[in-house]
């Protein structure tokens, strides 16, 4: 079981705020988008936009608030019978609840580059030089030289593996958070966090629109399949993205960490989900959303990631924070009444393990 969020040192002098991996990395892409917007805006001379951090305030708060909950139930002061029952009945569901809250991280992460966001470092699309690259390392252009394969049965099936997406996570996820050590899961968390993380910055440093867009005056035969549920489940993908979030190609990299996870757990399970995550990495050349350079560069980033959520996991699953606390707060004494007795120095806050 977790330790509490907030505990208290014996002599009642320090609170650990115990924030878990997961959340501190996501914390640190709101902030540092947030400083971004701030920084850039304020050098640009542009106007601030509330849209702009529409995603990025309430998910750092959302974030805070949860560690909050989180300590009110799991706190060892009893302060009433009832509100006791009330914690014992609800810690359950919020430890579930807690669990998958990098499952909504994730999405708020992503969504935070909503609108123009992908153009605060890097104001031009760099599809010309992902072009060039693929041209001078692989000698074509792959969604155009895949053209000779298309056909209306491989289409259907492109598609359905590339919307595969949305289900290979939480499959395997609910696979190692009942089958295996909560551990486990946990780390599967980080590295999707991880590689989010890294992802995201990709699409902030190498904004890119895809070979869809750039490449289609060299398409000469149209992707068209006859299951319109497929091509329903594609438009929704379409229309839930945010305009560049071609490079690194996160469906490859999140999809390989998540396979990543499903070996280490359950070797059966990953060869039973391999041929559709191998359709699912073919599938975002052959629907024409990614270059080549960007499937590499999501292969080399589920790698990364993978090793080092695992390696920080086993070294610091949580980081400590220990917190100074103000003497009227001791020992359960009254506030004063003015501030002279509460000084600001007395809050101090440093990084490491509680004694």
């Amino acid at each position: 079981m977790d330790a509490n969020v907030f505990d208290r040192s014996p002599a009642g002098t320090r609170w650990f705020f115990r924030l878990r991996l997961e959340d501190l990395i996501a914390l640190t892409f709101f902030l540092f988008t947030l400083a971004l917007h701030v920084i850039v805006g304020g050098l640009r001379e542009a106007a601030g936009n509330p849209a702009d951090v529409l995603i990025i305030i309430p998910a750092v708060a959302l974030l805070l608030v949860k560690e909050l909950v989180h300590y009110f139930l799991n706190s060892k002061e009893t302060r009433l019978e009832s509100s006791g029952d009330v914690r014992e009945f609800v810690r359950p569901f919020w430890g579930i609840l807690r669990d998958w809250f990098p499952f909504l991280v994730i999405l708020m992460m992503y969504y935070s580059l909503w609108g123009d966001a992908t153009h605060l470092l890097v104001t031009r699309d760099r599809d010309a030089q992902l072009i060039a690259i693929d041209q001078r390392l692989f000698g074509f252009q792959a969604s155009v030289a895949i053209q000779r394969f298309v056909s209306p049965p491989l289409t259907a099936w492109m598609q359905f593996a590339y919307a595969f997406h949305l289900w290979n996570i939480p499959l395997v996820a609910c696979f190692i958070y009942i089958c295996r050590p909560r551990q486990r899961f946990r780390e599967m968390m980080s590295g999707l966090i991880a590689v989010s993380f890294f992802g995201l910055l990709g699409y902030l440093l190498v904004p890119a629109i895809g070979p869809m867009y750039t490449l289609r005056h060299l398409y000469t035969v149209p992707l068209a399949q006859p299951l319109a549920v497929f091509s329903q489940q594609i438009n929704f993908m379409d229309l839930a993205r945010i305009r560049r979030d071609c490079f690194p190609s996160l469906h490859v990299g999140m999809a390989f960490v998540v396979w990543l996870h499903a070996w280490r757990n359950s070797k059966r399970l990953a060869l039973i989900l391999a041929p559709l995550v191998l359709s699912l990495f073919v599938s975002t050349v052959y629907l024409r959303y990614h270059y080549l350079a960007d499937c590499v560069a999501g292969f080399i980033l589920a790698l990364v990631s993978f090793w080092l959520a695992n390696e920080l996991s086993a070294r610091c699953g949580e980081l400590v924070l220990p917190l100074r606390v103000p003497p009227f707060l001791r020992g359960g004494r009254p506030a004063p009444r003015g501030l002279e007795e509460f000084p600001i120095h007395d809050f101090r806050l440093t990084i490491g393990k509680p004694k």
